[in-house]
């Protein structure tokens, strides 16, 4: 009988330490990825050495109410999210969030695709292959991508945001309109990443907008399964500045049919997710 209990211990031990450490290790390298973004934001470098003394991210200096309206605000009903955050269309935005539970359960390592700098973060592994097609594409076009943000954990999203108040005065009107709130966050699917290029410093911010890749992404990026979320103009229905390096994975079909219906992303998922 005591031998029985003692090799179903084992059992258990054997199926649920890996499991666990598994977790553990990318909530720490998640962690660290955090911070390590933190820090590119106010000393951009490559290798450890600063190539710029101006953070990567513009922020707005002041917010504008010509819509008619605080777009930067949140509604006061907020809801978490039914369905799957598995679901390549689920739809997080400032009214419907992610739990703070969720995370992928097929995270890997962005470099598994070749992209640059992909060795620091973690991506769905759904959205490898696509990837991967679209950075050896680039590169056969003469551009040079890179990553600068991808999977956000429920609580690195804490971190950030706290980060970007202390970072302003606790203005929360401000922060609102460019960091996401935790369990908002795209990030936190895993299928959303931040872009940037050679061109500048591998920095990110409003300077991408005016690049090679920035234009090529806007161009191509939809062939790949990618679709921009933040565009410009589109403020008072995003609920954020615009974001010409933010894009996040849908799947080549579905990014195929956001392009062919002429909406964004928002409205798009918004039509899949009533």
């Amino acid at each position: 009988m005591k031998k029985g209990i003692l090799y179903f211990l084992l059992l258990l031990l054997i199926l649920f330490i890996p499991t666990k450490t598994v977790d553990l290790i990318i909530n720490k390298e998640n962690n660290n990825e955090q911070k390590e973004e933190i820090e590119w934001i106010e000393n951009p470098s490559e290798d450890n050495t600063v190539v710029s003394e101006t953070p990567k991210v513009t922020l707005p200096t002041n917010i504008s109410t010509s819509s008619g309206s605080n777009w930067w605000e949140y509604p006061k009903e907020i809801y978490t999210t039914k369905r799957d955050g598995n679901d390549l269309l689920v739809l997080v935005n400032k009214q419907y969030k992610l739990p703070s539970t969720y995370a992928p359960s097929d995270l890997v390592k962005a470099r598994k695709s070749g992209i640059r700098r992909g060795e620091r973060y973690y991506l769905r592994n759904i959205l490898i292959p696509d990837l991967s097609r679209m950075v050896t594409d680039s590169k056969a076009e003469g551009i040079d991508l890179s990553i600068v943000s991808a999977y956000r954990s429920y609580q690195t999203q804490v971190n950030t945001y706290n980060y970007w108040l202390s970072k302003n005065n606790n203005n929360v009107a401000l922060v609102d309109t460019f960091s996401a709130r935790p369990g908002h966050s795209q990030h936190q699917l895993g299928t959303a990443i931040d872009f940037s290029s050679n061109e500048i410093g591998d920095r990110l911010g409003d300077e991408f907008t005016n690049t090679k890749a920035s234009k090529w992404l806007s161009s191509n990026a939809y062939k790949y399964g990618f679709v921009l979320s933040f565009p410009k103009g589109y403020e008072s229905i995003t609920g954020y500045k615009f974001e010409s390096w933010h894009y996040r994975y849908i799947g080549v079909e579905y990014a195929q049919e956001v392009v062919n219906s002429g909406q964004i992303l928002e409205l798009y998922l918004q039509g899949y997710n009533p």
